[in-house]
């Protein structure tokens, strides 16, 4: 970790085997009806905001942030476009922390994202995502 940071896990598979759905799977839902995509992410940001209050309880940064990201995705089966899953994930988190008040806004002033990263490995357990919150200034 950083100077500061929280974690954060989301573990399970919420979207057939997997923890999150990719973006494109979050466009092919908007693309058969806008009201099923907004359902969607606000099904996730529910879950990412339910591991955010477990996690970081009443927690919030003194200045900004940045985001470290760590997928574990199913080992075997389908391996996903690494972007489309971090893109839907980041918008999701972001969006949750934003909601719980843990920041005022996504914007640069409040995240660094020149300092975000993603990795991704594959387990043959549970699928999850661990998202590393660092406070950078």
């Amino acid at each position: 970790m950083g100077k500061a940071g929280y974690k954060v896990v989301i573990s399970g598979a919420y979207y057939k085997e997997k923890t999150f759905p990719s973006l494109n799977d979050y466009l092919n839902e908007v693309g058969t009806n806008p009201k099923v995509g907004g359902k969607l992410k606000g099904q996730y940001m529910m879950i990412a905001n339910n591991a955010i209050r477990r996690s970081l309880k009443r927690w919030k940064p003194k200045g900004r942030i940045t985001l470290h990201y760590r997928f574990y995705e199913p080992k075997g089966g389908q391996v996903r476009d690494h972007m489309n899953v971090f893109s839907f994930f980041d918008k999701v988190f972001q969006d949750s922390l934003v909601k719980l008040q843990v920041i005022k806004n996504d914007s640069p002033d409040y995240v660094d994202g020149n300092q975000i990263t993603h990795k991704f490995y594959y387990t043959s357990k549970a699928p999850y995502v661990e998202v590393e919150i660092e406070e950078i200034e």
